[in-house]
């Protein structure tokens, strides 16, 4: 019988990274695809369709909300919805290097959520700012992201010290 070898065994990810990344990839791409799409929203004929549409759907605050959004879409230029979807695309490959394990998607994260947070807030402004519990949960999304590569960071440092035995 061979002795252990701790280098064979293969550890899996951790459930919880997976769930966050794959959180992490839905809103960052519906929002990037979102940003990228509202410059055709501000077209005249496409607005009528969708406040239409909105407006059979038969909610009237949804229909006022719409048009307000729409509203401001055509007042600021396209390209600012273009700079608008960056931190959403950085977003993505933090997520990427985050189910690598690799620090950098940390880093990355972070830097993103700030960007989004100074485009929405100052570039874009109302209707478009991000909302307390945006904010609050891109906080408690990277505090789990640290605590997990932290976890990590020991896990490997304790295996490290397994193997020099």
């Amino acid at each position: 019988m061979e002795p252990f070898d701790p280098s064979v065994q293969q550890k899996s990810r951790n459930t919880f990274l997976i769930v966050l990344c794959i959180l992490t990839f839905i809103d960052a791409g519906s929002s990037f695809l979102q940003m990228l799409l509202m410059p055709l929203y501000a077209i005249e004929e496409n607005a009528e369709m969708a406040l239409n549409f909105y407006s059979k759907l038969g909610s009237s605050e949804m229909s006022e909300q719409m048009s307000e959004i729409i509203a401001a879409a055509q007042a600021l230029p396209s390209w600012y919805f273009i700079i608008a979807s960056f931190p959403f695309l950085i977003t993505i490959t933090a997520g990427v290097f985050l189910l690598k394990k690799k620090p950098l998607g940390f880093h990355l994260y972070v830097i993103s959520q700030i960007l989004a947070f100074v485009c929405q807030n100052f570039l874009l402004k109302e209707p478009f700012q991000m909302s307390w519990i945006s904010i609050i949960c891109a906080i408690i999304i990277s505090i789990c992201f640290y605590m997990l590569l932290k976890n990590l960071r020991k896990d490997r440092e304790s295996d490290q010290q397994q193997i020099d035995f």
